[in-house]
């Protein structure tokens, strides 16, 4: 092989390397650890119409911004899932694209994947969660990644310790609890990495 057609080769399996790793920013394939749950129930089903949005005419912008971007979110609740769906396409999505879809029709432009939109923003400790921040989480069956490459999924925090995001074929968007939630456990909590806050104020 000349060292020419050696070198594209090798710069050809970079780049669907990375490629394909940061689609995988939002692969999950968790259904496999828990074979007795119903695929076909629809957890949190009622949570959406409990969400109440401050209409309070001094409330502070951002909480404006937060309140608009999950409303809009929880209107598609159920849409399905599909990994590395195309962007600004709501019929189906994946973490990252739901994300950077609901916070673009606000005018917050986010990255490509979970990865990209974890480097945006400002880092906010867990205790100081607020509605709109943005949750980075790892993957149980990716143990050894290290830095960035640890981010496998991004959801959007709700307050009252909940999540609005998608992570599965079978699921779509959904509301998950941080803690006991009916479908994952403390799955959630347990790879919760940190939260950025992209929504000023």
């Amino acid at each position: 092989m000349s060292k020419n057609l050696y070198k594209n080769a090798v710069i050809t399996i970079a780049v669907l390397t990375l490629m394909f790793g940061g689609l995988s920013a939002c692969s999950y394939m968790k259904g496999t650890r828990n074979p007795a749950s119903d695929r076909t129930k629809t957890y949190g089903a009622n949570d959406p119409k409990s969400f109440k949005i401050n209409e309070a005419a001094d409330a502070p912008q951002w909480e404006k911004t937060a309140d608009a971007i999950i409303a809009e979110g929880i209107r598609y609740f159920g849409t399905p899932y599909v990994f590395g769906a195309e962007r600004f396409n709501d019929k189906a999505f994946d973490c990252s694209s739901y994300v950077q879809y609901l916070y673009g029709n606000q005018g917050i432009q986010l990255g490509y994947n979970s990865r990209e939109q974890a480097v945006q923003g400002e880092e906010i400790p867990f205790i100081n969660l607020r509605k709109g921040d943005l949750m980075f989480f790892s993957d149980e069956d990716f143990p050894n990644e290290t830095g960035l490459n640890k981010v496998r999924h991004v959801g959007i925090y709700m307050g009252e310790g909940k999540i609005l995001h998608t992570y599965e074929e079978g699921t779509g968007v959904i509301i998950s609890n941080i803690h006991k939630d009916e479908k994952e456990g403390e799955y959630w909590y347990q790879n919760y990495l940190f939260a950025k806050r992209v929504i000023s104020g």
